[in-house]
Protein backbone atom coordinates (compact mmCIF):
# COMPACT_ATOMS: atom_id res chain seq x y z
CA UNK A 1 0.00 0.00 0.00
CA UNK A 2 2.85 2.06 0.94
CA UNK A 3 5.67 0.35 -0.73
CA UNK A 4 8.40 -1.14 0.89
CA UNK A 5 11.64 -0.13 2.58
CA UNK A 6 13.33 -3.00 0.25
CA UNK A 7 13.45 -0.94 -2.57
CA UNK A 8 14.45 2.54 -0.66
CA UNK A 9 17.56 1.56 1.18
CA UNK A 10 19.20 1.21 -1.74
CA UNK A 11 18.94 4.12 -2.74
CA UNK A 12 20.20 5.48 0.60
CA UNK A 13 23.49 6.57 0.54
CA UNK A 14 23.91 6.41 4.67
CA UNK A 15 22.95 2.13 4.28
CA UNK A 16 24.39 -0.83 3.08
CA UNK A 17 22.16 -3.68 2.77
CA UNK A 18 25.41 -5.95 2.13
CA UNK A 19 26.44 -4.82 5.87
CA UNK A 20 23.60 -6.59 7.60
CA UNK A 21 25.19 -10.19 8.30
CA UNK A 22 23.03 -12.45 6.72
CA UNK A 23 23.59 -16.74 6.18
CA UNK A 24 25.36 -17.70 2.84
CA UNK A 25 22.42 -19.69 2.35
CA UNK A 26 20.08 -17.02 2.55
CA UNK A 27 22.23 -14.86 0.23
CA UNK A 28 22.78 -17.41 -2.37
CA UNK A 29 18.93 -17.89 -2.03
CA UNK A 30 17.92 -14.49 -2.32
CA UNK A 31 20.34 -14.22 -5.63
CA UNK A 32 18.70 -17.20 -6.81
CA UNK A 33 15.47 -15.50 -6.23
CA UNK A 34 16.09 -12.27 -8.02
CA UNK A 35 18.08 -13.63 -10.86
CA UNK A 36 16.60 -12.47 -15.10
CA UNK A 37 14.64 -10.24 -12.94
CA UNK A 38 16.03 -6.70 -13.92
CA UNK A 39 13.16 -5.34 -16.35
CA UNK A 40 14.76 -5.02 -19.92
CA UNK A 41 13.95 -1.80 -21.70
CA UNK A 42 11.12 -2.67 -23.86
CA UNK A 43 10.07 1.09 -24.77
CA UNK A 44 7.75 1.41 -21.85
CA UNK A 45 8.22 5.05 -19.43
CA UNK A 46 10.23 3.52 -16.53
CA UNK A 47 7.34 4.41 -14.16
CA UNK A 48 5.65 1.20 -15.86
CA UNK A 49 7.02 -1.16 -13.77
CA UNK A 50 5.95 -2.53 -9.98
CA UNK A 51 9.26 -1.48 -9.10
CA UNK A 52 8.61 2.01 -9.53
CA UNK A 53 5.50 1.51 -7.58
CA UNK A 54 7.01 -0.16 -5.03
CA UNK A 55 9.08 2.76 -3.82
CA UNK A 56 7.84 4.69 -1.05
CA UNK A 57 7.31 7.85 -2.54
CA UNK A 58 5.82 6.76 -5.50
CA UNK A 59 3.51 4.94 -3.39
CA UNK A 60 3.01 7.48 -1.39
CA UNK A 61 2.10 9.96 -4.16
CA UNK A 62 -0.17 7.36 -6.27
CA UNK A 63 -1.93 6.71 -2.97
CA UNK A 64 -2.83 10.61 -2.60
CA UNK A 65 -4.47 10.47 -5.95
CA UNK A 66 -6.19 7.13 -5.28
CA UNK A 67 -8.73 8.30 -2.28
CA UNK A 68 -11.09 5.51 -1.00
CA UNK A 69 -14.85 5.57 -2.84
CA UNK A 70 -17.25 6.33 -0.20
CA UNK A 71 -19.20 2.72 -1.04
CA UNK A 72 -17.18 0.51 -1.28
CA UNK A 73 -15.68 -2.21 1.64
CA UNK A 74 -11.88 -2.00 2.21
CA UNK A 75 -9.86 -4.56 4.26
CA UNK A 76 -6.55 -5.19 4.82
CA UNK A 77 -4.27 -7.57 6.45
CA UNK A 78 -1.06 -6.71 7.26
CA UNK A 79 1.56 -9.63 8.10
CA UNK A 80 4.74 -9.86 10.11
CA UNK A 81 7.18 -13.03 10.48
CA UNK A 82 9.88 -11.06 12.50
CA UNK A 83 10.80 -10.49 16.38
CA UNK A 84 11.90 -7.42 17.64
CA UNK A 85 15.96 -8.06 19.14
CA UNK A 86 17.47 -5.93 22.04
CA UNK A 87 18.56 -3.31 19.60
CA UNK A 88 15.72 -2.98 17.87
CA UNK A 89 16.12 -4.45 14.75
CA UNK A 90 13.65 -7.17 13.59
CA UNK A 91 14.80 -10.37 12.58
CA UNK A 92 13.20 -12.92 10.93
CA UNK A 93 11.22 -15.56 12.52
CA UNK A 94 12.22 -19.73 12.34
CA UNK A 95 10.41 -20.73 9.53
CA UNK A 96 10.37 -17.73 7.07
CA UNK A 97 9.98 -18.86 3.34
CA UNK A 98 14.40 -19.33 2.74
CA UNK A 99 14.03 -17.00 -0.07
CA UNK A 100 12.59 -14.24 2.17
CA UNK A 101 14.92 -14.13 4.91
CA UNK A 102 18.03 -11.83 3.82
CA UNK A 103 16.03 -9.44 2.35
CA UNK A 104 13.87 -9.66 5.74
CA UNK A 105 16.80 -9.06 8.43
CA UNK A 106 17.62 -6.05 5.92
CA UNK A 107 14.47 -4.38 6.08
CA UNK A 108 14.52 -5.07 9.99
CA UNK A 109 17.98 -3.10 10.54
CA UNK A 110 16.98 0.09 8.34
CA UNK A 111 15.90 3.18 9.51
CA UNK A 112 16.48 6.24 7.07
CA UNK A 113 14.75 8.99 4.47
CA UNK A 114 13.11 8.47 1.22
CA UNK A 115 14.56 10.58 -1.96
CA UNK A 116 11.41 12.59 -1.41
CA UNK A 117 12.21 12.82 2.42
CA UNK A 118 9.82 10.82 4.03
CA UNK A 119 11.61 9.51 7.16
CA UNK A 120 11.26 5.68 7.85
CA UNK A 121 11.80 5.06 11.44
CA UNK A 122 11.98 2.38 13.32
CA UNK A 123 8.08 1.12 13.07
CA UNK A 124 9.30 0.42 9.26
CA UNK A 125 11.47 -2.38 10.66
CA UNK A 126 9.29 -5.07 11.48
CA UNK A 127 7.94 -6.77 7.89
CA UNK A 128 6.52 -9.91 6.11
CA UNK A 129 9.86 -10.70 3.94
CA UNK A 130 9.14 -8.67 1.83
CA UNK A 131 6.83 -5.85 2.69
CA UNK A 132 6.80 -3.50 6.09
CA UNK A 133 4.25 -4.45 8.18
CA UNK A 134 3.52 -0.87 9.09
CA UNK A 135 2.96 -0.15 4.70
CA UNK A 136 1.05 -3.29 4.22
CA UNK A 137 -1.59 -2.03 7.18
CA UNK A 138 -3.34 1.32 5.26
CA UNK A 139 -2.36 3.75 2.82
CA UNK A 140 -1.21 6.85 5.07
CA UNK A 141 -3.22 9.54 4.71
CA UNK A 142 -6.59 7.57 3.72
CA UNK A 143 -9.47 6.87 6.56
CA UNK A 144 -8.98 4.01 8.32
CA UNK A 145 -9.92 1.81 11.20
CA UNK A 146 -9.39 -1.69 13.36
CA UNK A 147 -11.33 -4.51 11.88
CA UNK A 148 -14.83 -4.73 14.07
CA UNK A 149 -16.66 -7.27 12.67
CA UNK A 150 -20.04 -5.84 13.97
CA UNK A 151 -19.49 -2.69 12.57
CA UNK A 152 -17.93 -2.57 9.18
CA UNK A 153 -17.56 0.23 7.32
CA UNK A 154 -17.77 1.29 3.25
CA UNK A 155 -15.40 4.28 2.65
CA UNK A 156 -12.34 3.42 5.14
CA UNK A 157 -9.86 0.96 5.72
CA UNK A 158 -11.12 -2.10 7.55
CA UNK A 159 -7.65 -3.07 9.11
CA UNK A 160 -7.18 -7.25 10.55
CA UNK A 161 -4.88 -7.59 12.97
CA UNK A 162 -1.68 -8.22 12.50
CA UNK A 163 -1.31 -11.83 11.43
CA UNK A 164 1.49 -14.23 11.67
CA UNK A 165 3.00 -15.10 8.29
CA UNK A 166 5.42 -14.58 6.16
CA UNK A 167 4.93 -12.39 2.18
CA UNK A 168 3.32 -15.73 0.61
CA UNK A 169 1.58 -16.85 3.97
CA UNK A 170 -2.09 -15.58 2.38
CA UNK A 171 -0.80 -17.39 -0.96
CA UNK A 172 -0.41 -20.90 0.50
CA UNK A 173 3.21 -20.55 0.58
CA UNK A 174 6.24 -21.57 -1.28
CA UNK A 175 8.28 -23.79 -0.24
CA UNK A 176 6.15 -23.76 2.74
CA UNK A 177 2.76 -24.62 2.33
CA UNK A 178 0.03 -23.61 4.55
CA UNK A 179 -3.71 -24.49 4.67
CA UNK A 180 -5.61 -21.02 4.55
CA UNK A 181 -8.99 -21.76 3.13
CA UNK A 182 -10.29 -20.97 6.37
CA UNK A 183 -8.99 -17.66 6.90
CA UNK A 184 -10.42 -17.10 3.21
CA UNK A 185 -13.71 -18.81 4.17
CA UNK A 186 -14.19 -16.44 7.09
CA UNK A 187 -13.43 -13.36 5.32
CA UNK A 188 -15.75 -14.03 2.47
CA UNK A 189 -18.54 -14.33 5.11
CA UNK A 190 -17.62 -11.39 6.44
CA UNK A 191 -18.00 -9.53 3.16
CA UNK A 192 -21.06 -11.54 2.50
CA UNK A 193 -22.94 -10.31 5.92
CA UNK A 194 -22.19 -6.79 4.55
CA UNK A 195 -25.34 -6.66 1.89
Amino acid sequence: MNGTTAYDMFDDPDFDPRGVKVSLRSRALARMMSAGTKPRPDGRDPRDYADHDMHIDSALTMNRRLAPLPGVFYFSVPCSFTQEEADGTHTPRKGIEPLFAMRSRQIGAYTGRTAGGFVLDAAWRENDGLVNTVSASFPLGAPWKPLDRERIGPGVWNVFPVLRGDHMYLQGGLLHRHDIRGFYLDLLTLIAGQR
